[in-house]
């Protein structure tokens, strides 16, 4: 059986893991996910045994005896006491038993515990982080499983090992503190004694008494004199660390030889989102995953399966919610599918639940017709429902926007929803159309039901019409491009290879690092992991102190462009040279959409290099691509929700931005400005809001930290409203645990609570710039609707091909060109009725980059 130091444990938890950890509502969890991680990984690694979890309820007397002890040791940190009393809960869900004695330090209640399964010849681990358990070890019953850094690293002990790690035996361990003493239970000790003094101290005498009795024969004339002096510390400390053997405990050890009730693990470890722990939990579990969901449901669906394939469709209510579950061998989310395989299906609508095989998802979804149908990425069936009532992985990420993924399987576990139809499939489908509805009432409460149905599911349809479509991508002038940027980067590494007077990898951090630092003796920044830091930021601040760091430089950013577009883009392109990307929806915390296979959101267009691959996107003969861009929609957004009426002003009447900010900062008349009066004013525009702080300011412009916060200081006072913006969203965030935009799209911030510093402005930056970022990613996602609707009678003549950031590409016939742009224009800036108003930049041209 295994006896755990709970308290040990949980401390430990809660220490290694982020404190940003927590459940989709904002709850922390860092303490429950470690604790249950560290349990569920004994199972793992040593099997599964009857355990009982002790926790600390008193010092058992030792105050008395030293009224220092343990005072070293700081209060409860509050987000570990909101986790604190949910974790025995757990314990028991899991199986396993929780035991105290009042008055008694969990150290003791497990050493009595252990004389009696010793007594009773019961084989015990204790699992501790505490190393004074050590002494209670004994080969024969008792062995210690020590928790080394984090939660992961375990190692067992037995009396040999404690020999091999001390010196000494487990019964001299209390001599042994009693002689070093302990700094994390502030057990005195003799001063100038540690580890290696006392084991050697014990090894020659034998004893903490024969030491004390012996210090005449003790090498040291300082040491001679801190034993004389301290003795009394040192049998007081030997004291402290000798565990209770004889706690009235009041149990038979027999009594704990079992595992409790496990019935309710999923439902505990569902409620706290620990998928992880869960999936590793299900692994050791007996039932099926099958009859787990029906032994822990909480909703139990009816449905009757009706196996007659597709022809049973035509029968489903028309006006009714249908949901469907497709399985698709070896296509990937999101792809174009283009398969010559047996797709297997099923549908539910009602208490009806269908299954069968079709040649494609598509073909299910036109049977389906206009019935609302509810899906789990209805991208991903090729062909969105043309009435589309809900999508599963939108509700859950609008729901949980920092979860790292959303599968259906995760997610249909996690409910508590179960169907028993005799066919897994058809259960999917059931489960999915109750699980629609119960995220439905969620967003409903938190006030994005508008969100949901107006903006994002309708989107849905938008960006699969948008991967369709593609854009053209001219190879030939890519290859020309690729040639040239090969040649070049030939050169750089010939150049990089002579001034360092070898070759070497270039692109591997340490091996650049140890030319960069070690034999030419460049100005050493920051030391990583693995050696100084070779990172972009580093190789600005060396740039002048030799000519090898900028050819350093060209040659990343050749290398980066190379190996992600000119290598990769001619390969993606279907037979009409058009590349199709995916737009995921469901990624960023902000709202933000964006791309893969090719991602297209960060082709660079301020550099000439970026600028000549913009280049290359090409609308086909006879066309050309219209490129509309929200013209600093983020200022904007901010002078509208921070009230600020000074900056609404500066855009309401059509000031250069930057100027007008500079000469408020500045106090000086426009004429009387110079660039670099406008360069300050603009990085202070855009990075107020990310949290810039003197030092950040001052690295980038190159000036003292005291100027950096005069200007600073400057602007807030200049645009009060901003300050109060940032002040009201981080007690917005402090106050709930979330900010939201406009449209009411919610971010957690569990970092604006945690104890590090660096994690809380982590927290405030997140608070201050989530409202405004997710709000641009709300009207730029309103905007294409609206795009879309507008160019809708135009057909293939006129269609949205592309977004990227704030802007949308619109490939049109040339003779629509005039006709088109105050179309999207109105489109884009109709949607906002607020001050000050949105602006739209448009181009137009054969290729991306003459548009842009």
């Amino acid at each position: 059986m295994r006896l755990i130091d709970g308290s040990s444990l949980v401390y430990r938890a809660f220490f290694a893991l982020p404190e940003s950890i927590a459940t989709s509502t904002g709850e922390p969890t860092n303490a429950i996910f470690g604790f249950c991680s560290m349990l569920i990984k004994l199972i793992d690694e040593h099997g599964d045994e009857p355990t009982v979890v002790v926790w600390d309820r008193g010092h058992s007397g030792r105050k008395d005896i030293h009224t220092e002890y343990k005072a070293n040791r700081t209060s409860r940190p509050d987000l570990l006491k909101e986790q604190w009393a949910h974790i025995p809960e757990m314990v028991e869900a899991l199986g396993y038993k929780n035991f105290d004695v009042e008055g008694y330090e969990a150290d003791d209640v497990i050493a009595s515990l252990a004389e009696l399964t010793r007594a009773a010849g019961i084989k015990t681990t204790i699992v501790t982080g505490d190393r004074d358990s050590f002494q209670l070890v004994d080969d024969d019953l008792v062995t210690v499983l020590a928790t080394g850094r984090g939660i992961t690293d375990t190692k067992r002990y037995t009396a040999a090992d404690v020999v091999e790690r001390y010196g000494v035996g487990p019964d001299l361990i209390p001599d042994l503190w009693g002689l070093k003493g302990d700094t994390s239970d502030n057990i005195p000790g003799v001063p100038g004694i540690g580890d290696k003094t006392a084991s050697s101290l014990l090894q020659q005498f034998g004893s903490l008494e024969n030491v004390l009795a012996s210090i005449d024969e003790v090498s040291g004339a300082k040491r001679k004199e801190n034993l004389t002096n301290h003795a009394e510390d040192a049998r007081i400390s030997k004291q402290l660390a000798t565990m209770h053997r004889d706690i009235p405990v009041g149990i038979d050890p027999n009594d704990l030889l079992v595992i409790g009730d496990r019935s309710r693990a999923r439902e505990i470890l569902r409620r706290w989102e620990l998928r992880d722990p869960l999936r590793r939990l299900e692994e050791h579990l007996d039932d099926t995953p099958e009859e787990a969901a029906q032994a822990t449901a909480t909703v139990h669906v009816e449905a009757q399966l009706e196996d007659g394939g597709l022809e049973l469709i035509a029968g489903l209510p028309a006006d009714e919610p249908v949901a469907i579950v497709v399985v698709v061998p070896e296509i990937a989310t999101g792809e174009l599918l283009a398969v010559e395989t047996e797709v297997q299906f099923a549908v539910c609508s009602g208490t009806t639940a269908i299954t069968g095989t079709c040649e494609s998802p598509e073909q299910v979804v036109e049977l389906l017709g206009d019935r609302p149908v509810v899906a789990h990425d209805a991208k991903a069936l090729g062909r969105v429902p043309s009435n589309l009532h809900h999508d599963t992985l939108i509700g859950a990420y609008l729901l949980d926007v920092a979860r790292r993924a959303y599968p259906l399987a995760e997610l249909l576990e996690e409910s508590g929803i179960a169907a028993d139809t005799g066919e897994p499939l058809a259960d999917d489908a059931a489960r999915l159309l109750a699980l629609a509805g119960v995220q439905r009432e969620k967003i409903e409460a938190r006030g994005q039901i508008e969100l949901f149905d107006d903006i994002e599911l309708p989107l849905v349809a938008v960006l699969r019409a948008l991967e369709l479509r593609g854009i053209r991508l001219d190879v030939p002038a890519l290859g020309e491009i690729t040639t040239k940027v090969d040649t070049e980067l030939r050169q750089l590494e010939e150049d990089i290879y002579t001034l360092a007077g070898h070759s070497f990898t270039i692109g591997s951090p340490q091996q650049l690092g140890a030319v960069l630092f070690e034999e030419l003796g460049l100005s050493r920044k920051r030391r990583g992991k693995t050696g100084f830091s070779t990172d972009a930021r580093v190789l600005q601040q060396i740039r002048d102190e030799h000519e090898i760091v900028p050819r350093i430089e060209r040659w990343r950013e050749l290398n980066q462009l190379k190996k992600t577009y000119l290598d990769t883009l001619p390969h993606l392109v279907d037979a009409n040279s058009r590349l199709h990307t995916t737009f995921e929806q469901a990624i960023a915390a902000t709202g933000r959409l964006s791309s893969t296979n090719p991602n297209l959101q960060n082709v660079p267009v301020r550099t000439a290099l970026g600028r000549e691959i913009r280049g290359c996107f090409v609308a086909p003969e006879g066309r050309v691509l219209l490129s509309a861009d929200y013209s600093q929609i983020e200022l904007r957004l901010l002078a509208y929700l921070a009230d600020e009426t000074a900056l609404q002003e500066i855009f309401r009447t059509d000031q250069d931005v930057h100027t007008a900010t500079a000469s408020k900062v500045f106090s000086l008349p426009p004429d009387q400005l110079d660039a670099g009066h406008r360069s300050k004013a603009k990085m202070v525009n855009y990075g107020i809001v990310y949290g810039l702080s003197s030092y950040g300011l001052a690295e980038r412009l190159n000036i003292d930290r005291d100027e950096a916060q005069g200007i600073i200081d400057a602007y807030l006072e200049q645009f009060a409203g901003i300050r109060g913006f940032i002040d009201a969203s981080i007690e917005q965030a402090k106050e709930h645990g979330y900010v939201e935009t406009i449209w009411h799209r919610r971010r957690q911030i569990p970092e604006i609570r945690a104890r590090n510093f660096q994690m809380r402005q982590l927290g405030e930056r997140l608070a201050t710039n989530t409202p405004i970022q997710g709000t641009a990613s709300d009207v730029l996602k309103i905007a294409m609707l609206r795009v879309e609707r507008a160019l809708a009678p135009y057909g293939e003549r006129a269609m949205l091909v592309l977004t990227v950031h704030d802007e949308l590409v619109v490939e049109c016939e040339e003779s629509l060109a005039d006709e088109i742009s105050p179309l999207v224009v109105e489109a884009m800036v109709g949607l906002w009725e607020h001050e000050p108003p949105l602006e739209v930049d448009v181009g137009v041209g054969r290729t991306w980059l003459e548009a842009k």
